[in-house]
């Protein structure tokens, strides 16, 4: 992938996520100028700080399919992968898969977190990672459940250090790209007390990336995101051992229901207390 691809990588991707809403009995979503712009940038950084996890699937000068994955250290994570709708089931799927794979050599860790879509079960089951059921939780939440004087503050850049010494427990630092999300509009809430350290990065009513020491500190960190949440919010990747965040969403009155799975291989289960970014894990 170049970044000249990136408009017809923003158009495969916007496709293939209206196609899946309406198989699924959804409205399809039109993205707003702001995400737009802000899946830009996103696609931009793939480019230059995984370039060797970045491609695209070609029809003459049109893209019409595309994979990006990450490596950090001795983890990699594929990120997205999305074919046309009108290109699927021709193959082009497992050559993107084949090719974001080859970033992959040497990796201690490898996670793939993906929609439903049984064509992707059977894709990434057959790569060998273990598949770990997930749920999801959306809805506006219940304003008299937040719970009165949660501990903790906004952060900014300067606490990517306690990023990285809360994650050196989980999967592997994310303070890099914490730096991305936070520069990038993104917000940041941390928990740094005798009884427990952590972080969560949060976006437009979304929880982007969650990590912290114990799961009382991650549930309290969940509650600040979701006591600044307009409309409906949304929790995404929460496995067996992320029962905290279930049970918060379970208590904010959310609708809790199942989701594409979290395929993991190198490690027995997913790390916790945690929650995964979409695209850093």
């Amino acid at each position: 992938m170049k970044h000249p691809d990136i408009d017809g990588v923003a158009a495969v991707v916007e496709a293939a996520g209206q196609d899946a809403d309406r198989r699924a009995g959804r409205a399809a979503e039109e993205r707003t100028p702001e995400q737009r712009q802000a899946f830009r940038r996103g696609m931009q950084r793939f480019v230059d700080r995984d370039p060797d996890g970045a491609w695209v699937a070609v029809d003459g000068d049109t893209v019409v399919g595309m994979a990006e994955a990450i490596r950090r250290d001795a983890f990699w994570g594929l990120s997205m992968l999305f074919v046309h709708p009108a290109q699927q089931s021709k193959g082009l799927g497992r050559r993107l898969l084949d090719a974001t794979m080859a970033y992959a050599d040497g990796a201690d860790v490898r996670m793939i977190l993906t929609s439903p879509d049984p064509r992707a079960l059977r894709r990434y089951s057959g790569a060998g990672l273990a598949i770990h059921p997930a749920v999801e939780a959306e809805g506006v939440v219940d304003r008299t459940e937040i719970p009165t004087g949660l501990p903790g503050r906004s952060g900014d850049t300067s606490d990517l250090d306690l990023v990285a010494e809360v994650d050196a427990g989980l999967r592997g630092s994310r303070a890099e790209d914490v730096g991305f999300l936070v520069d990038d509009s993104a917000g940041l809430e941390v928990v740094d007390h005798s009884g427990g350290r952590g972080y969560a990065v949060h976006r437009r009513n979304r929880i982007t990336m969650l990590g912290a020491t114990d799961d009382a500190t991650a549930a309290l960190l969940l509650w600040r995101v979701l006591a600044q949440t307009e409309g409906k919010a949304e929790i995404w990747g929460m496995t067996a051992g992320q029962d905290w965040a279930v049970k918060v969403a379970l208590a904010a009155r959310m609708r809790v229901t199942g989701a594409g799975p979290l395929f993991v291989d190198g490690r027995e289960r997913p790390p916790g207390p945690w929650l995964p970014s979409g695209w850093y894990f």
